[in-house]
């Protein structure tokens, strides 16, 4: 089996604790702020704050996190971080994993590319471009929302910008499922994803998509939905769509999950899961490819809520890339399920609590990517979380 990812690949520039109950934070929120604005829980672009503001960003940030707070790096982008925690699962040599994307040749560019060296990901379609790597700031208050944390995010685009449907190649439409991680990132990617989803079903793959907050469209037209895609008709392309609460409300325009899964299910998309932070999700299955036929929502991991609370004052612990691992939990599952079970479909159930544990376990430690000291270690700890899940919800998902 061959699973390709496509999207935006970063660094990350962690930033914790940040106090967003602080005036400077205050003043530079887009709550508190007309116009362009630090978006808490959201993403902005870093060159838009600073035409809005006349203000370099680097001052801002200044002000904001204070000259002594010294970032974390890490790898991070929707589509890289899920790819990589899908590999921490599986552990099996018969599903490979490939990433298509661009970096630039700079310090952040070298950054990435030897971190990417100690997983095992075919890293041929990663093209270097001669513009700088994308870079997102996350601020991070993990006493945000009664201690569950929150994160804001500052974004470059850079290299992302350069790479339209029209530049990836015919091997990325080659895998068995094509992944679409948080194409907003990528702007002439993401206005492509018709032609990209359109080549990916001629080819017979299926097509995987998670969201990301789509700052551009939001900006561009504040009171409309975002556009996902170029014609209703193309919502059936999409086999499985994971996003959040509040991307799945802005594309569709409506104001709840409940109706946001209407939505989707409205225009033909097979499968939707939509989560909500600390409340609980929701999924939809139309029967085509999973193997429930309904609308069925599922709690967030207890246990690992307990125990991001119970982490010692001043740890480094925050919730980036909860999301991304999330759907790589989703994806891993999926595919496993795929490979073990090819009699019947896979459960969308016993995905989405694969993905449950993912993104709860990434609120235990900094960054999206968990770097593992030995191999398996990961998957171990989320075994365990899964156990605990499973006793939690009283189900039996496999």
């Amino acid at each position: 089996m061959r699973i390709n990812g496509l999207g935006c690949s970063l660094v990350d520039n962690l930033y914790s604790p940040v106090n967003f109950r602080s005036d400077l934070y205050k003043k530079w929120s887009r709550e508190t702020n007309s116009g362009i604005g630090i978006i808490t829980g959201g993403l902005v672009f870093g060159e838009d704050l600073e035409k809005s503001s006349g203000k370099r960003y680097k001052d801002i940030l200044k002000e904001i996190t204070g000259k002594k707070l010294i970032p974390r790096k890490n790898v991070g982008g929707p589509a890289i971080v899920a790819l990589i925690n899908i590999i921490q699962m599986i552990e099996d040599n018969e599903i490979s994993i490939g990433f298509f994307g661009a970096l630039g040749d700079d310090e952040n560019g070298r950054y990435i590319s030897e971190k990417l060296g100690f997983v095992d990901i075919d890293l041929n379609g990663y093209i270097v471009v001669d513009v700088q790597t994308p870079f997102t700031d996350v601020l991070s208050d993990p006493s945000y929302n009664n201690n569950n944390g929150e994160r804001s995010f500052i974004n470059y685009i850079g290299a992302a910008g350069k790479l339209s449907g029209r530049d990836i190649p015919e091997s990325f439409f080659k895998g068995d499922i094509l992944i679409y991680g948080g194409t907003a990132l990528t702007p002439a990617l993401h206005d492509d994803l018709s032609f990209l989803l359109k080549k990916g079903r001629e080819a017979g793959c299926l097509n995987f998509v998670n969201t990301v907050y789509d700052f551009r469209n939001q900006n561009i037209n504040p009171d409309k939905p975002w556009p996902l895609v170029n014609s209703s008709s193309d919502y059936q392309m999409i086999d499985l769509l994971i996003a959040d609460n509040e991307e799945a409300g802005r594309i569709s325009g409506l104001d709840s999950k409940e109706d946001a899964i209407a939505f989707f299910a409205e225009k033909g998309v097979h499968s939707v899961i939509i989560t909500h932070g600390s409340e609980d999700l929701i999924s939809y299955s139309d029967g085509t490819f999973f193997m429930e036929k309904e609308i069925s929502t599922l709690p967030v991991s207890i246990s690992a809520g307990n125990q991001m609370r119970s982490l010692p004052f001043g740890s480094t612990a925050d919730t980036t890339g909860c999301g991304d691992n999330f759907a790589g939990g989703v994806y891993a599952s999926t595919a496993l399920q795929l490979k073990n079970n090819s009699n019947r479909k896979p459960s969308l159930k016993q995905a989405a609590a694969w993905g449950v544990v993912s993104g709860g376990f990434a609120g235990l430690y900094q960054g999206g990517v968990y770097y593992e000291k030995k191999q398996g270690e990961k998957l171990e700890k989320l075994k365990n979380l899964f156990e605990e899940y499973e006793q939690q919800t009283g189900y039996s998902f496999e």
